[in-house]
């Protein structure tokens, strides 16, 4: 099955440039209709993302400090498709997702909402108050993102998975800071309370 999907990621991105905004429609068979994601294959939301965070998580991906780790298989099939994309593969595929209207995750996760509140606030010197994303810190918006995808990223900063490459400053800060949230539970209680966050009302572009 992963075969699969990777197939036809490398199939999305390998097309010619002059079609790629007609066939790049195949990539979203594993981010969806409307890129809005898909938890069976680990897909996010990329809906909600701006294209400056896309621009440097796909470089990160082509570079291979994200995505090397042997035990992240989801990340290691999103670099094997960065690296083969060129540069302006890379442009058309922003500006294609870009393209499409913010789609919220439409969930609810059980938790504390008032204790994910307050650990927010951690969170928020970042992200933002509402969890809308900080260009000029590297942060992307998170209001919007399904609670599988924040609950596993969060977890995969913690095991070290995410964000001890040595490039990876704002990652390793995320470690640091996922480190310090000591059970599954607060975990849980974080990522119900950004789940109630309305999504921002447009997506920050250059």
């Amino acid at each position: 099955m992963k075969n699969l999907i990777l197939g036809c990621l490398l199939f999305c991105v390998s097309v010619q440039a002059e079609t790629f905004h007609k066939d790049a429609q195949y990539c979203l068979v594993c981010h969806g209709s409307n890129a809005q994601g898909n938890e069976a294959i680990s897909a996010p939301n990329l809906a909600i993302l701006p294209d400056w965070y896309l621009s440097s998580q796909l470089q990160a991906f082509k570079s291979g400090w994200r995505g090397h780790q042997t035990t992240d298989a989801y990340s290691k099939e999103m670099m094997a498709v960065a690296q083969s994309m060129s540069p302006e593969d890379v442009k058309r595929a922003i500006g294609f997702i870009t393209a499409f209207q913010v789609s919220k995750a439409v969930e609810t996760l059980d938790g504390d909402i008032s204790h994910g509140k307050d650990l927010f606030q951690t969170c928020a010197a970042c992200h933002g108050a509402s969890a809308e994303g900080n260009k000029t810190l590297g942060a992307p918006p998170l209001a919007g993102q399904y609670s599988w995808y924040l609950l596993r990223q969060l977890e995969a900063y913690r095991s070290g998975q995410r964000g001890a490459a040595a490039q990876d400053s704002n990652g390793a800060m995320m470690k640091q800071i996922a480190t310090a949230i000591k059970t599954d539970q607060d975990l849980n209680d974080l990522v119900a309370y950004i789940n109630t966050l309305a999504l921002p009302s447009t997506k920050v572009k250059h």
